[in-house]
């Protein structure tokens, strides 16, 4: 869409937040049919509704402020703002202010606190880390917030064309209101004490001019808000006219016509804080609720001091039409949070302290953080809002009169205690079954489930839900319901008019069926009554006209079935309309531990591909999960299901399939057990089937860093880059093997090098066998220089070669073969050390070896503690050097040195031979 030139900057506001509805209608259906189906259907003809109301009223505006040139559409008075919002059927303005007074200030922290928020925060009772994370809340103000506010930047988004009020005060209290409900942790200063009640949630913004269509437009969307925000309302003096008080008028209905459109969306509004001067003097600070905190299916917030007293600015209900008012209360005087006037203001003892302004965050706040742990907890769904409604009402903590009054409704919000009913829900029984029971061994301490059962609308007939009790704390059961728009109440009809605007009339009773003793609900003192005390009906639809019951048992029998009864009166619709019940204080059984949904297998089913698994342990009294079971198997499709053959072994959370598993389907199937309290084995379940296992793709080996890396030892690491080793085989020159691809994929042939001799050009290794455990000692061998000159006569043109072996058992022998490029002609080995015996000295002797000089290699035989080993002991450690020596001049080297025997038995040889051929010429002559 485009806007003419000469548009005005509402026109613009306008045009444009019509579009976001459409827009978010359409994305709604072509992008999550899911959540559309759950929502009521997106209604294009309520979008436009809402728009025309609000063009008709900014015409209306226009046209008054035009004859009345005197009057301003904005002022400020007593530091808060007045902004008309419409005209009255009267023709008068009707004003809506920010709902903040003056107080001395204490700190969000502090509210936060005082209804438990922070039992969901980490370290908190409920041991969870529940602080908004990925949650988004809308908040409406008369301004906009400082969005570079330390406490909010980064964490809030301003939607386009928001044209309300710049007021240093309108700013102001749009930022305290934001920043206690988002503002940041980690802030220090003033800052530390006005974090948010939900810190790691965000914001989206909205001024509050066009607010009904800009609430639906946003709650229809894919990413739709699901709480939001309200801190502002009719200015509740003498510009209102007394009619208007408690009266259900065009405002209330078109808040109601939202919500009820939507099923998720719940707004939280300021009861407004005209207790002590308002322009209904005569009630005594009842009858105070106009426009959106009089619609029906709003949370109406009070406010409390400190100490939970009643507040002396809150104000109080009923309706005209007795319902009660507010629902609820939060703490609202004196809270230090972000104002707007710097990015590192705080309102600290300044104006805009108090109000119940600062009370309606904190409950929304709460809201945000129960859907935010009921999502996580339930597999990402969200309660519906007339559910939340009877979590939070539910679950309060009762204050001022006994039961309901309409100074404090039903009580200050109470977190914990909501979020522990979330934490002990019963998995929900057939919504939409007329009849039906929980059994003992079903029921985990709370209900929260959303019926949808739908009672004849004759009065008499029932449906009804069957439970038990736990005994030893109260049955508190409740129900709720979004009902319908009403009928608009007018100047025409008498003030205080008592018509009822509800359009579903629900009633509860339960039975204790072992004795027929019959509970019913609380009946709401209506306007007449308004001071006093609520009383318990006494028969059935005796309390007409509210869209929340609360039943209460004492002082149950324990283990006791309860039967909840439902009936439908006959003045509403005979269609169905949906019901959130919220019971607490049920029975809880020691059940088996549970996986909640199903496994899931990620990976490729392929032979050599590893697969694993996740899933949700689950246990209602939050034992940590012990030894689980796990199992994966072949699923072979058997009728409408799989047989499961187990797969031996493989009973790990990881798998990874061989060749046996080719063709086949795979399932993961765990066994749940917890560690502590009921240990028994959960119920078996199994993932979906993966597809069936491929045979491995080729895979091309290559080789590893040792590849090309001159090694004076057979390579035994990082052979291979991709693919298995071979044998590691030593040449003349070098090591080889090959690493051998998988799948069909190439091998590759690999080598590294000899290490270079100690002097020439050649190159060796040094192998020792593998027996008797030897082992070369890597960092103290190789080839080095020769510890002392060769014998006379012979040259060692290779240096010399350091073997210690090490590791072997004592006093046995191994065989250590040295490598060399090339091996002179005639070589020996030479061993350095003692010959002969400890007592002899070291020096270079011959030591028998096998020479092979076309293979270029040297095998010798050493025994530990035996000659050739330095040390002549058995201690598993042999030590020496050798050498290969040849003779000076090309010589044979190494001939040996004779004992004087031997040298003896040569000399007698000689002359025996020298004299042979004497007696052959002396025959001759």
């Amino acid at each position: 869409m485009t806007f003419p030139i000469s548009a005005s900057p509402t026109w613009r506001k306008a045009h444009g937040t019509l579009t976001a509805v459409a827009l978010a209608t359409s994305m709604l259906c072509a992008a999550h049919p899911a959540r559309a189906q759950a929502q009521s259907s997106p209604s294009s003809d309520l979008a436009s509704e809402l728009q025309r109301r609000f063009d008709d009223q900014q015409a209306e505006i226009a046209r008054y402020l035009a004859n009345n040139p005197g009057v301003q559409r904005e002022v400020l008075r007593d530091g808060a703002v007045y902004r008309i919002v419409r005209i009255g059927s009267d023709g008068q303005p009707i004003y809506i202010k920010n709902k903040g007074v003056t107080f001395n200030s204490r700190s969000n922290v502090e509210s936060g606190q005082l209804i438990k928020a922070d039992s969901l925060y980490p370290g908190g009772s409920l041991g969870v880390n529940i602080t908004g994370q990925n949650m988004v809340v809308g908040v409406w103000e008369p301004g906009v917030p400082r969005a570079t506010h330390e406490l909010l930047a980064g964490k809030i988004t301003i939607e386009a064309n928001q044209l309300g009020s710049t007021t240093d005060s309108a700013r102001n209290h749009a930022t305290h209101v934001t920043g206690t409900i988002i503002g940041k942790t980690g802030i220090t200063g003033n800052g530390a004490s006005a974090q948010g009640i939900a810190y790691s949630a965000s914001s989206r913004n909205w001024d509050s001019d066009n607010d009904t269509a800009e609430m639906y437009a946003a709650g229809l969307a894919v990413d739709g808000v699901q709480v939001s925000n309200h801190s502002y309302g009719y200015a509740n003096d003498n510009t209102i006219p007394v009619w208007q008080f408690g009266a259900y008028d065009s405002e209330s209905r078109a808040w109601d016509q939202v919500i009820s459109s939507l099923v998720f969306y719940q707004p939280f509004v300021a009861a407004g804080n005209e207790q002590q001067a308002n322009g209904n003097p005569s009630k005594g600070g009842y009858d105070l609720m106009t426009g959106a905190s009089a619609a029906k299916n709003v949370v109406t917030v009070g406010a409390v001091n400190a100490d939970k007293t009643m507040s002396d600015y809150s104000n109080w209900g009923p309706t005209d039409d007795g319902r009660l008012k507010p629902e609820i209360v939060a703490r609202g005087t004196g809270i230090n949070s972000a104002t707007a006037t710097s990015d590192t203001a705080y309102s600290g003892s300044a104006s805009d302290s108090s109000g119940t302004s600062y009370a309606t965050p904190a409950v929304t706040a709460g809201a945000l953080l129960l859907q935010q742990y009921y999502r996580t907890r339930y597999a990402g769904n969200y309660m519906r809002s007339d559910t939340l409604r009877a979590l939070m009402f539910g679950t309060a903590e009762d204050l001022g009169r006994p039961g309901p009054d309409h100074q404090f409704g039903w009580g200050l919000l109470n977190v914990q205690n909501a979020a522990s009913a979330i934490k002990q829900r019963t998995t929900p029984y057939g919504q939409s079954n007329c009849t039906g029971s929980y059994l003992a061994s079903e029921l985990r301490g709370a209900i929260i489930d959303e019926l949808s059962v739908n009672p004849n609308n004759n009065g008499a007939a029932a449906c009804y839900r069957s439970l038990y009790a736990r005994g030893g704390v109260p049955l508190v059961v409740n129900i709720a319901w979004n009902d319908d728009p009403g009928p608009e109440q007018t100047a025409a009809a008498p003030v205080d008019d008592t018509t009822s605007r509800v359009i579903y009339n629900f009633d509860i009773e339960v039975s204790e069926l072992a004795t027929g003793n019959t509970f019913r609900p609380w009946k709401i003192p209506d306007m007449a009554h308004r001071t006093d005390n609520a009383t318990l009906s006494t028969a059935a639809f005796d309390d007409m006209g509210q869209n929340f019951k609360q039943v209460i048992i004492p002082n149950p029998v324990a283990d006791t079935e309860y039967r909840v009864i439902f009936r439908k009166h006959s003045s509403s619709p005979a269609a169905t309309k949906a019901m959130a019940l919220v019971v607490t204080g049920t029975s809880i059984s020691n059940a088996r531990s549970e996986v909640r949904g199903t496994p899931a297998v990620t990976g490729t089913a392929q032979v050599g591909l590893t697969l694993t698994s996740s899933y949700s342990y689950w246990d209602f009294e939050e034992d940590i999960e012990g030894a689980s079971t796990y199992r994966w198997v072949w699923a072979t499709p058997a009728g409408r299901g799989v047989t499961r053959t187990t797969i031996a072994g493989a009973t790990a959370r990881s798998y990874t399939p061989v060749s046996n598993d080719l063709g086949k389907a795979l399932q993961f199937c765990v066994t749940p057990v917890a560690a502590a309290g009921n240990t028994g084995a959960g119920t078996e379940v199994c993932s979906g089937s993966t597809l069936a296992v491929a045979a491995p793709a080729p895979v091309n080996a290559s080789c590893g860093s040792s590849a090309n890396s001159a090694s004076t030892y057979l390579p035994a690491a990082n052979l291979c880059l991709v693919g298995t080793a071979g044998v590691v085989s030593a040449g003349t020159r070098s090591w080889s093997w090959s690493c051998n691809g998988s799948g069909g994929g190439n091998a590759a042939t690999c080598s590294a090098p000899f290490s270079s001799v100690a002097t020439g050009s050649e190159v060796g290794a040094i192998q020792p066998a593998g027996n008797n455990n030897w082992q070369i000692r890597s960092a103290n061998s190789g080839f080095v220089s020769p510890p002392a000159s060769p014998p006379t006569g012979v040259s060692f043109p290779q240096g010399a070669t350091k073997v210690v072996l090490d590791s072997g058992t004592p006093g046995s022998s191994t065989t250590v073969t040295l490598r060399f490029s090339s091996i002179p002609a005639g070589a020996q080995l030479y061993k350095y050390g003692k010959e002969n015996g400890l007592g002899d000295t070291n020096k270079w002797f011959a030591y028998p070896a096998t020479i092979d000089a076309q293979a270029g290699t040297v095998v010798y035989t050493l025994t530990d503690g035996q000659k050739g080993d330095n040390d002549w002991t058995a201690n598993g450690v042999i030590d020496d050097p050798v050498a290969l020596g040849i003779g000076l001049n090309g010589q044979v080297s190494g001939v040996p040195t004779l004992s004087a025997a031997a040298a003896w038995a040569l000399s007698a040889l000689l002359v025996v031979a020298s004299m042979l051929p004497l007696r052959r010429r002396r025959a001759c002559t």
